[in-house]
């Protein structure tokens, strides 16, 4: 009760602080409110969220790092910590770290954006068979993510698996027609095929 109560504080808080003067923009305002709430509960776990948050989203993920791993030592174990920590490791290529948090939780839900973070940071790490696996179910939910369509086709191509390479790439030019290095990609995967193909028209 005590947390639904602070959420709903804070989130009262923020919004007078918006419409009253002077006026800021969201993410100014949002940054004094948190860091004075902090400094009155330097424990209050939704500020220090609240801040991580609002970092991640500027891009200033060094210092959402710091906020979110202050809870994660004093053993907050909460999902929404996890993720977005998981997150900030992923936009810092700090890769180990990704697949250390990510994989302490016993399943995630095949909907979770975590999914490309893992599968990502796997491949990175040299575990590409798993990371691939994990892409994939990302990309069920995630059909229209061109970026993810055109590393698993870069994948597929490395494994030697052409025809699986050339789908991903074409679907990846469908959704950005203007990327040369798609292109480049099914130039590839048709000239591999076409080679595998007379080899074995030989034999």
């Amino acid at each position: 009760m005590y947390g639904l109560m602070r959420k709903l504080v804070l989130l009262f808080k923020l919004s007078i602080s918006l419409i009253t003067p002077p006026y800021y923009s969201f993410f100014i305002t949002t940054e004094r409110l948190c860091k004075k709430e902090i400094e009155k509960r330097p424990n209050d776990i939704y500020s220090i969220w609240l801040l991580s948050y609002i970092y991640v989203q500027n891009d200033k993920y060094e210092e959402a790092q710091i906020l979110l791993e202050s809870l994660i030592n004093r053993g907050i174990d909460r999902k929404a910590i996890k993720l977005l920590l998981s997150r900030v490791y992923f936009n810092l290529r700090q890769y180990e770290k990704v697949e250390k948090i990510l994989s302490r939780f016993e399943k995630l839900t095949d909907k979770d954006t975590a999914n490309y973070y893992i599968g990502y940071s796997l491949i990175e790490l040299g575990k590409v068979d798993e990371g691939i696996k994990y892409l994939e179910i990302y990309l069920k939910h995630h059909p229209k993510d061109y970026m993810v369509l055109w590393k698993l086709g870069y994948e597929y191509f490395k494994h030697e698996q052409y025809n699986l390479a050339l789908e991903a790439y074409r679907k990846a030019e469908k959704l950005n027609p203007s990327k040369k290095e798609i292109k480049d990609g099914i130039d590839l995967c048709i000239e591999n095929l076409k080679n595998v193909s007379d080899v074995s028209s030989v034999h």
